[in-house]
């Protein structure tokens, strides 16, 4: 899977924090997460400190892929970078998404957000080339 480079450098950071195998650890006790609910808890509170209404923590796994497809990816690309061996279920969850990212100022409102986390970053995102 391709990572942002501001991804990767926080996974490499948070290994600092670490004293196993794993990259997330109960920062509590420093040892593995026993279940979800701990993890389930923080999540709540970050997105309410964020003002953003909740929503579960897969879910960001649908805002990367519709956000690739608003940039004009390859569903090809997008379904691999979800670990799908095909197109079938890229096209039939996220169409609107695909036709989305055909729509210039949706593109450029999507790339607008991206530079505006770090703008010296605001290419780092990839950027596909649409084609007719």
């Amino acid at each position: 899977m391709d990572l942002r480079f501001m991804a990767h450098d926080a996974l490499q950071n948070q290994r600092d924090y670490t004293s196993d195998d794993l990259i997330f650890l109960d920062a509590r006790y420093n040892t593995r997460w026993t279940g979800d609910k701990a993890i389930r808890q923080r999540w709540r509170r970050i997105l309410k400190a964020a003002g953003v209404r909740y929503r579960n923590p897969y879910q960001t796994r649908h805002t990367f892929a519709s956000s690739l497809l608003m940039l004009g990816a390859n569903t090809l690309y997008v379904a691999s970078q979800l670990g799908h061996e095909n197109t079938a279920m890229i096209e039939r969850h996220y169409s609107r998404w695909i036709t989305g990212g055909l729509d210039g100022n949706k593109r450029a409102q999507l790339l607008a957000l991206y530079s505006q986390i770090d703008p010296k970053r605001r290419n780092e995102f990839p950027v596909f080339e649409l084609s007719d």
